[in-house]
């Protein structure tokens, strides 16, 4: 039996380094009075939403069953929790945008983003499991970040100058 001391090291560091985040940002919104009842609601649901995002990705992954590609018990629990808490995060993010920015989000340049960013990770995936390299998901940083912040940034008014 041969340990991976890199993958030990990734999984519990990860988890102190995501425990001890959300300490310190919890301190810090409790300083700020962040913590109210508005905080509480976009983040339950926030979380809500984030199961039919789940519930999406195990429909893919049960769609590749069927069309024989066989996965491993590990990158598919992998890849739902990935799925399950990035889009908690991002649903998230994005009701706090609209519920405390002056300039709410466009519904339309959201759905553009978030189509761009779902697609992307579904054909990256796809691509990483029929080649058998992984290294393929790190394509999609770059088309998945161009996503997020066309979602997430409120569109500029146009300012109009006279002379």
């Amino acid at each position: 039996m041969e340990i991976n001391i890199w993958g030990m090291i990734g999984l519990y560091g990860g988890v102190i380094g995501g425990l001890l985040g959300w300490w310190f940002g919890r301190q810090k919104a409790r300083k700020n009075r962040g913590l109210d009842e508005l905080y509480y609601h976009i983040w339950q649901k926030a979380r809500s939403y984030s199961w039919y995002v789940t519930l999406g990705a195990l429909y893919v992954f049960f769609t590749l069953l069927s069309f024989g590609i066989e996965l491993s018990t590990a990158m598919v629990l992998g890849i739902l929790l990935l799925t399950h808490v990035a889009s908690w995060g991002i649903i998230g993010i994005m009701m706090t945008i609209n519920m405390s920015s002056a300039a709410p989000l466009q519904p339309s340049r959201v759905k553009v983003g978030l189509f761009v960013f779902i697609t992307s990770i579904i054909v990256f995936t796809i691509i990483s499991i029929l080649t058998t390299n992984w290294l393929f998901l790190l394509f999609s940083i770059p088309p998945n970040l161009i996503a997020l912040f066309t979602a997430l940034i409120p569109k500029r008014k146009e300012s109009k100058v006279t002379y």
